[in-house]
């Protein structure tokens, strides 16, 4: 005679009532998943990171406009000289001589690569050479000066490259942040359906649990008639306890798809973020949806981040490959300056040369200034300078670089055209499968239903086996499961191929991969239930 024993079945069962209890007590929060994309959008780190990136951007196109500023340049000096007379001509046998200079000047550089100076000299001079007609003598200049390009830097300069390389820096950064925002909403909206079908697949558990528990009471009944054999007890007890398994599995998954999105809508860590039960209050549904494959490449080709930003950086390097071109020139540039200079102070009237002070005639700054702005005593100039390094191997080896530079971005724009087509050809196809799989996952689970209430009734009148049922059973919660990822996948793949229209670089699994961490631990759960169909025989 067999020996019919629960205890160990009771020792599990406790456990997995304890597990899920132990998860109705933690604080609740309702999530839908609007609330989980803003909450991301709010906090998530990925996106906090790639907000910089703009300003950062920003502030090197200012640094960019720097050479184009005003340049400002003022000197104040006072030198003091003394030096012995040499001859006749010396002025004396002692000579001292105290000069103040101050000047001031200003250069612009415009966008035609010229550079325009406008400089302004003063001094004021003290001296006992005997020789000066003047003193103290006031000196004053102002001279206005042009170089502008004619070959090399003409129609670009480092300047010009620079600045036109950091204005579309600043655009690829704007798209950048824009593809964070992407990944992170479709991220953060596969994690939530990921969350459902924790949360269904664990009902499912239960139910597939709660199943066999009925089953082993009825046998225990039947038994204790005398109308059934103590060795189906037994079984029935060890599909039980192999179904608290698939319970316990399964709320260790839900458990890691809450951590999982805890993790993108949350701004920190802390022990009260982790005791929270996540409870999602939207559901999965399946609805249809029409998908153009043709038109949907022609969007991706056009808009997506990754697409633009790439055609960006070739402009990139168009532009350096011209500055590169440009400076292989010669170098030739027009010079041109003009000005006016003047003197003034106090005339000094000596009785021959270098002979004793007859008169002095007052006079100051004011006419030498005078002179300066009346054209008294005009200059200028004007010509052409021209320079070439022999060989310019430099400027030659830097054009060919550049060139093959930009030949390779052109290739990998083409290379990533493919991809991104390829990519929104695999997204459709996943819509269109998933969206097929939920029809035949749900004719699947409504006719496993048939085939567990066929079992139950024959088993009840006799004519089944305790085996046939369970497997039934199984089979049903295996078609359920089957059915709630259907749907949970074809969600998921509507946000993919709406997300690889728009954006690219890096999928739905942000940092720590907590998606394909859930997912595995969901497979594991089923992974659990369908071993335990195929190696489950006939007793």
């Amino acid at each position: 005679m067999v020996r019919v024993s629960t205890v160990p079945i009771a020792l599990m069962l406790a456990l997995g009532t304890t597990t899920a209890h132990a998860q109705d007590d933690r604080p609740v929060l309702n999530l839908s998943i609007d609330e989980a994309v803003a909450r991301a959008l709010e906090n998530n780190v990925d996106i906090a990171v790639e907000r910089y990136s703009p300003e950062i951007q920003d502030a090197a196109l200012i640094s960019a406009k720097g050479p184009y500023d005003p340049y400002l340049q003022a000197l104040v000096d006072h030198n003091t000289r003394t030096v012995p007379g040499q001859s006749a001509f010396s002025g004396g046998d002692e000579v001292s001589t105290d000069t103040q200079n101050w000047s001031l000047s200003a250069s612009q550089l415009f966008k035609t690569g010229g550079v325009l100076t406008v400089s302004w000299q003063n001094s004021k001079t003290d001296t006992d050479n005997v020789f000066n007609s003047f003193n103290p003598s006031f000196s004053s200049s102002l001279n206005v000066s042009l170089t502008q390009p004619l070959l090399r830097d003409r129609s670009i300069d480092s300047a010009r490259q620079q600045l036109r390389v950091s204005s579309n820096n600043v655009e690829v950064s704007g798209i950048q942040f824009r593809q964070a925002v992407i990944n992170v909403v479709a991220n953060v909206k596969v994690l939530y359906y990921n969350l459902i079908f924790a949360a269904d697949n664990l009902e499912a558990q239960r139910k597939s649990l709660a199943l066999a528990q009925r089953l082993l009471e009825e046998n225990k009944i039947k038994v204790r008639v005398g109308t059934l054999a103590p060795l189906d007890v037994v079984e029935a007890e060890a599909e039980v306890a192999g179904r608290v398994e698939t319970v316990i599995v399964g709320e260790a998954a839900l458990e890691d798809a809450e951590d999982a999105i805890k993790q993108v809508i949350f701004p920190a860590t802390d022990p009260e973020t982790w005791m929270l039960r996540v409870v999602p209050t939207d559901r999965a549904t399946a609805e249809p949806r029409e998908i153009d494959t043709a038109a949907a490449i022609t969007k991706a080709l056009e808009n997506r981040t990754d697409a633009r930003a790439s055609r960006i950086n070739l402009d990139n390097n168009e532009i350096s490959l011209e500055y590169a071109r440009n400076q292989v020139k010669p170098g030739l540039d027009l010079e041109a300056s003009y000005g006016g200079i003047g003197i003034g102070g106090t005339q000094i009237v000596r009785d021959g040369l270098g002979g004793p002070i007859i008169e002095e005639i007052p006079g100051g700054y004011g006419d030498a200034t005078s002179q300066v702005f009346g054209n008294d005593f005009p200059t200028w100039r004007i010509g052409v300078r021209f320079s070439y390094p022999i060989l310019n191997r430099s400027a030659k080896g830097n054009e060919a670089r550049l060139e093959l530079a930009k030949q390779q971005a052109e290739a990998s724009l083409r290379r990533l055209e493919f991809q991104i087509a390829r990519e929104v050809r695999s997204a459709a196809r996943s819509v269109k499968t998933n969206s097929e799989r939920i029809d035949s996952t749900k004719a699947a689970r409504v006719l496993q239903q048939r085939r567990l209430d066929a079992e139950e009734k024959r088993f009840a009148a006799g004519m089944s086996t305790n085996f046939l049922v369970t497997q039934a059973q199984r089979e049903l919660a295996f078609a359920e499961v089957n059915e709630l990822q259907a749907i949970a996948d074809y969600r998921k793949s509507l946000i993919e191929f709406d997300r690889v229209q728009e954006a690219g670089g890096g999928g739905l699994v942000l940092t720590g991969g907590t998606g394909a961490s859930q997912t595995n631990s969901v497979a594991a759960g089923q992974g659990t239930l369908r071993s335990g169909i195929a190696n489950q025989g006939p007793q």
